[in-house]
């Protein structure tokens, strides 16, 4: 049994996530065959560095990530933060859907290397899930085996907003379910993004509501936003040629299946006869298929692709933008809305999954009522007709990220998720 941690006591926190941020890639290209960039990545690296930071709260914290090219194989993020990249040797098969093959799997066996070698228990196993099957069944089985309590967060649910991407996705999700739902039931705690995952996994699970604890997505709104200056944006619009007369509308995120990217083309072919023009800002598995896609349709002179930016650069490339698009096939929350909202950059919807939540069903962004490119591009250009509501809006939603999804609360609300079911083990 492990003892109840007091204020001499730090809280020994283990945190698996295939996923993480690497400022010491931010100056080149990120290697994306093993990881396309995304916010699961920013938001994780987020709370870690708040975590290693906060004052008079004791959490020592081991990362173990996938490790990728150009990143250092250990990283003493903080005195008592370590962040190590752990993974087997894997095979050269490229998957349009996660980068490689084998890279959860390989992550995973990676993990359990560390473990039979380094022997160390922790107080706290924190897993981070992002809708594939590797992380909670690798949570699951490890808790079992340490007999520590497990913090389940789940970014992306399988059960609840997942949609399967090929066919053998589908083949594998009653397995997938089964193993989150067992994931879930095994956790001390499950940590989920919005309220809206409680009520069904309450219900599947058999688990009471106090067995779950929401803890949104966050962001340091100031320090975020205070990198657009003129002068920064001024020069981001030079280097890429952005016309000066027309309205931008903006994309952030990965160039991937789950994000529906083909709208995005669909929408701009339905704006041909209006002054718009697109900045799609990142990376992914599809990015080939888009730019080919960008070419077939004959919009090359009114779509942008950046590539990869780092999460440093995100609010410079927003500054230069009029609307933010957010249109994914699934989402369970949309952290890049965060990072608009403390920009003061208005948002044009569909509400998937958690989106219609972060934006009030309506009242911090322009939602619309189906996710098809008529509608869709029938809202961008109320929104760009309406300078008045994208004032207004902007202004609502940068009090309210700057309120309701503060880096340093919610890292607060983790430490006493952390102290609680270390009470209780």
């Amino acid at each position: 049994m492990t003892a109840e941690p007091t204020a001499q006591q730090p809280i020994r926190v283990l945190r698996l996530t295939p996923h993480f941020y690497w400022p010491q890639c931010a100056k080149t290209d990120w290697p994306v065959k093993f990881d396309a960039i995304g916010g699961m990545q920013s938001q994780i690296y987020r709370l870690t560095r708040q975590l290693a930071e906060a004052e008079g709260e004791p959490v020592h914290q081991t990362v173990l990530t996938l490790r990728i090219p150009g990143a250092p194989r250990e990283w003493q993020l903080a005195e008592h933060t370590t962040v190590r990249g752990v993974r087997v040797p894997v095979l050269p098969f490229r998957s349009r859907i996660r980068g490689m093959v084998d890279l959860n799997l390989a992550w995973a066996l990676g993990v359990i290397g560390y473990l039979v070698r380094e022997r160390r228990r922790p107080d706290v196993l924190h897993v981070h899930c992002s809708g594939v099957l590797i992380p909670p069944l690798l949570g699951w089985l490890l808790c079992r085996v340490l007999r520590v309590p497990l913090v389940l967060n789940v970014h992306c649910s399988i059960m609840v907003t997942y949609h399967p991407m090929n066919t053998l996705d589908r083949l594998l999700q009653p397995f997938a379910r089964w193993v989150e739902r067992r994931a879930i039931r095994a956790a001390a705690r499950t940590v989920v993004l919005t309220p809206r995952t409680i009520p069904i996994f309450t219900e599947r699970t058999g688990l009471p509501a106090e067995r779950f604890a929401v803890l949104p997505d966050v962001i340091d709104a100031d320090t975020f936003s205070a990198r657009a200056t003129d002068e920064s944006v001024a020069e981001f619009r030079a280097s890429w040629n952005l016309p000066p007369a027309a309205k931008v509308v903006g994309y952030v995120g990965r160039i991937a299946r789950e994000k529906g990217w083909p709208i995005i083309l669909d929408i701009a072919e339905q704006l041909r006869d209006d002054d718009v023009h697109w900045l799609v800002c990142g990376d992914g598995n599809e990015r080939d298929l888009f730019e080919k896609d960008v070419a077939a349709r004959g919009l090359t002179g009114r779509v942008t692709v950046t590539g990869y930016l780092p999460n440093e650069d995100v609010p410079v490339a927003m500054g230069a933008m009029d609307l933010l698009l957010q249109a994914s096939l699934h989402e369970e929350f949309g952290s890049v809305m965060l990072e608009a909202m403390a920009c003061g950059l208005p948002i044009v919807a569909t509400g998937t999954g958690g989106v219609a939540d972060v934006l009030e069903h309506g009242e911090l962004g322009w939602l619309v009522e189906e996710r098809t490119a008529p509608v869709l591009a029938k809202g961008i250009r109320a929104a760009l007709a309406d300078p008045d509501w994208r004032r207004d809006t902007a202004e609502r939603a940068a009090k309210t990220v700057r309120a309701r999804y503060d880096l340093e609360q919610v890292s607060i609300a983790m430490i006493e998720v952390f102290r609680t079911v270390t009470a209780h083990d």
